[in-house]
């Protein structure tokens, strides 16, 4: 651990100023949400009354393997958009030790390009944040009852104060381990929504290509 944690009067390590990654999960999911009601609304529309009124006009086997084929295409690539963006809405569940999967490989890069601006000042990685967290909080109550024990008011002080510190550089380092577990949650969920966003755009190109099969047959028969 850097000799940078809080002691005495020097000003603590806050993430008072920065943002929850959390809620930019929330934003995450609502775009999932809108993937999916626009994916409902395709579906809606493949099974509305104008491709029903057109079955009637379709004639003869090829026509009409052609129509249900798309239809069926059609309806096929709504569900996989849908089914594969439903899982977006799932939360993962998520320790630290996911940093080491592939999928994480581009943040585990950035932590590991700027360890400080994550762990603060308790170490350059997972395992020494979680060691500062465990020694401070160890210290404190070690302190706590030293201090029960001291009856000398000069030691009471001293050691009120070692108490005082040891206790916010607990607190600072809990918060960094709290904060960094969130940020790994709020990647993976992004990684989630991205990969979502491509079987989405996949499942409309079906859908698409079923839609202009089920036409290309109603014109047919039309003719």
């Amino acid at each position: 651990m850097s000799g940078t944690a809080r002691s005495g009067s020097e000003p603590a390590d806050s993430l008072a100023g920065l943002p929850s990654p959390l809620e930019a999960v929330d934003d995450m999911r609502t775009t999932a949400k809108w993937i999916i009601g626009a994916a409902a609304a395709v579906g809606a529309v493949l099974l509305g009354g104008a491709p029903l009124a057109a079955v009637g006009k379709v004639h003869g086997a090829a026509s009409t393997a052609m129509a249900f084929g798309g239809l069926i295409l059609g309806l096929a690539g709504v569900g996989w958009a849908i089914w594969q963006t439903s899982d977006a809405l799932i939360p993962p569940a998520t320790t630290l030790a996911v940093l080491e999967l592939p999928q994480l490989a581009g943040l585990l890069a950035q932590i590991s390009a700027d360890p400080a601006a994550f762990y603060g000042p308790f170490g350059a990685s997972v395992a020494e944040l979680r060691s500062a967290c465990g020694r401070f909080e160890t210290a404190a109550a070690r302190i706590a009852i030293l201090l029960a024990q001291e009856t000398d008011p000069v030691r009471q002080r001293v050691l009120s104060r070692g108490h005082a510190d040891a206790l916010a550089n607990a607190a600072q380092a809990r918060a960094r381990l709290n904060w960094l577990l969130a940020f790994v949650h709020a990647w993976r969920v992004r990684d989630q929504l991205r990969r979502a966003r491509i079987q989405a755009f996949a499942g409309a190109a079906v859908a698409a290509v079923g839609a202009v099969l089920f036409i290309t047959a109603a014109s047919r028969g039309a003719a």
